[in-house]
């Protein structure tokens, strides 16, 4: 008897544990969107925002410039920062990123905010990243 009164009180011992640990971490919906608090010095997700800034350069220069990839933005973007993002894990990771950006060449406007949307496979050979989506932030 007082060795099923022992295990039974390792058992119980070993759910309050876990449940001590679920409420002080507590974990994202699967699927949900995570804030990744340090955005602006994230280097990942810096080098995340240079890259869909150079890529919607590149779809520029591929389609013309015309924006007849789809683009509502029609000009040539300096990237200057992100400014806040998330994380979901999708069939890779998306990331939503509020990327700051400045018109190039002469008679530039000032800092422009852009939603942008990347996905990452990082189980690929060469951590595919694709530029889903690249728009004016309303805010």
């Amino acid at each position: 008897m007082a060795a099923s009164t022992a295990a039974i009180s390792l058992i119980l011992l070993v759910f309050a544990t876990l449940a001590a640990a679920e409420t002080a971490q507590p974990m994202a919906a699967t699927g949900g969107r995570t804030t990744i608090e340090d955005a602006p010095t994230n280097k990942m997700v810096q080098s995340l925002g240079r890259f869909a800034v150079a890529e919607h350069n590149r779809r520029l220069s591929h389609g013309g410039g015309s924006g007849s990839n789809g683009d509502p933005i029609t000009v040539r973007l300096a990237f200057t920062g992100v400014a806040a993002a998330q994380r979901q894990v999708v069939s890779g990771v998306a990331y939503y990123l509020k990327v700051i950006a400045r018109e190039r060449g002469a008679g530039a406007g000032g800092d422009r905010p852009i939603d942008a949307v990347v996905v990452v496979k990082a189980w690929l050979k060469h951590k595919s990243k694709e530029l889903v989506s690249f728009m004016p932030s309303p805010k």
